[in-house]
């Protein structure tokens, strides 16, 4: 349900150097840091397995969180980021920005597709999402979980844009209204080379050349001895 607040526990600790802070992940802990109107820049400690709980559910990594650490009371926050390594794929630092339930914010929900096409199962197009989140401003306990579009009754040539996409009154789309979310495309024809027909190459007769060429020898003319015809 919006609104809802997922308590996580946390724990003050200082700048950690690298291999510190490689140690506390080795350990499934996740340094994090929180920031905000009221708070200085607290670097915390989180578990990782209670953070992957907390984004688990049907909120995601907009979930409202109530970071509690030290003696002070819990302080409602949400992920401003999550930065994880491109190898491995494990969580190596969030960002956590702490919000008052009285304030707008912005934050990004996903759009998720819902039914099928006609126009894929039985024209053969093709559905495209093209976009797959989009940003929005409201109150923290009015941010929706996703905004779900039903395709059930998209034939090839139809889309959906922004502004087909209901977001009720209290939930401001930041994105251009007449921008494409999803289309149903012509599905692309790969044109197969046309084979290229071989130039038709007469064959060499061999010895042509030295046939057409009159011998060198053969080509003087033959000469009379001389003298001897005019002694006669």
């Amino acid at each position: 349900m919006k609104g809802d607040t997922i308590k996580l526990k946390a724990k003050e600790r200082g700048e950690f150097s690298g291999s510190k802070l490689n140690k506390l992940r080795s350990e499934d802990k996740i340094p994090a840091v929180l920031y905000g109107p009221d708070v200085d820049n607290t670097p915390i400690i989180i578990d990782k397995k209670e953070f992957w709980d907390a984004i688990s559910t049907e909120h995601g990594e907009n979930a409202l969180i109530d970071l509690k650490f030290g003696r002070k009371k819990g302080i409602t926050s949400i992920i401003k980021e999550i930065q994880v390594d491109p190898v491995s794929m494990k969580i190596l630092h969030v960002d956590f920005g702490q919000i008052r339930l009285t304030e707008k914010i912005e934050v990004e929900v996903p759009v998720e597709v819902e039914g099928e096409a006609p126009g894929v199962k039985d024209e053969g197009g093709v559905l495209e999402h093209i976009i797959h989140d989009l940003k929005i401003r409201c109150l923290p306990t009015e941010i929706p979980d996703s905004f779900v579009v039903d395709v059930s009754g998209m034939s090839i040539g139809d889309h959906v844009t922004v502004g087909d996409i209901e977001a009720g009154d209290d939930v401001e789309i930041l994105a251009e209204s007449d921008a494409i979310v999803i289309n149903i495309g012509t599905p692309t024809e790969v044109e197969e080379p046309e084979e290229e027909l071989e130039e038709e190459v007469e064959p060499e007769v061999i010895g042509k050349e030295k046939d057409e060429e009159e011998p060198a020898e053969e080509a003087e003319e033959e000469q009379e001895p001389s003298g001897k015809k005019e002694e006669e």
